[in-house]
């Protein structure tokens, strides 16, 4: 049950990066806040481990880094560019079908299954998220197609359907990157390397913009380190959940981040209310609730 708590801490954790990165985010500053807030997380990190010591390293810690950080680079600028242009109550409710996605995915790189009750838990998940983009000033069955439309329309819902899937593919190598190594010390070298990534990507931008405009304030880059700590803070987190929880149990918790991002939304970008999305977040805590109680 720990490992719940773990995972809660990350969901809240992640819904509170998500709204700072909402808050701090325009399109030229996708890379080096992508790059900073990463390269900062790393920073942390090491701290912990110059503290505990570098723990006994796995042979498949290598190949499981460099996995996460292939898969990540391209979820993570997905992220940022739907951040831009679509409400956060609409772009994060996407990321619960990842729980439906490893279903398939964590069964076949980690040979994780999870009970029927945990299964149903996780599909209520994933309904939630459905319910959080109806329309309920829709009258009748177009009512019920309001989601899939968002989905057709919108470009920043699309792309957080896409990082949902990523995501459901890299959050298993991040689950070997700390059974080959701990919590801290193999996410030290993920962070680093998507740090490298993103920073090498926002040099390259604005050498071809030719243009000093894209580089971050004084005032932007103070606010790098505090996403940073946030941002490590959740992967602590959910590395010491995924010790004691197979995957699909642990970023289903961690997916009630949406209903706090919903919350933000409404209460700090002053987002447009719905009875669907309130609807849409209690389900959602009904399904997270199911897995470690019934799972």
């Amino acid at each position: 049950m720990l490992w719940f708590f773990f995972a809660l801490g990350g969901a809240v954790s992640q819904a509170v990066y998500a709204g700072m990165v909402k808050r701090l985010l325009t399109e030229k500053q996708i890379y080096p806040l992508a790059g900073f807030s990463f390269l900062f997380a790393s920073i942390f990190l090491s701290g912990v481990v110059l503290i505990l010591g570098v723990p006994a390293i796995g042979p498949g810690l290598v190949p499981a880094v460099l996995g996460t950080v292939a898969i990540n680079i391209i979820a993570t600028t997905l992220l940022f560019r739907a951040l831009t242009k679509s409400d956060l109550c609409l772009c994060i409710p996407m990321l619960a079908f990842t729980p439906v996605f490893l279903l398939a995915t964590s069964f076949l790189i980690l040979g994780e299954v999870p009970t029927i009750a945990g299964a149903i838990g996780m599909l209520l998940v994933a309904s939630g998220a459905y319910l959080l983009h109806l329309d309920f000033d829709v009258q009748g069955s177009a009512a019920l197609a309001t989601p899939f439309q968002r989905l057709f329309r919108d470009r920043g819902v699309q792309s957080m359907l896409g990082v949902a899937f990523l995501f459901s593919i890299s959050v298993n190598f991040d689950k070997q990157v700390v059974e080959n190594s701990d919590p801290f010390f193999g996410s030290v070298f993920v962070f680093l390397l998507l740090a490298l990534a993103f920073l090498s990507l926002s040099a390259l931008h604005r050498r071809d913009e030719r243009s000093s405009k894209s580089a971050p304030s004084s005032l932007l880059f103070l606010a790098y380190p505090a996403v940073g700590l946030v941002l490590a803070s959740e992967i602590v987190m959910i590395n010491f959940a995924y010790t004691m929880a197979i995957v699909p149990y642990v970023i289903s918790i961690k997916r009630l981040a949406i209903v706090f991002s919903v919350l933000f939304g409404l209460l700090i970008f002053h987002e447009r209310f719905s009875w669907g999305r309130v609807l849409g977040a209690i389900i959602m805590v009904a399904g997270a609730g199911m897995i470690p109680v019934l799972g």
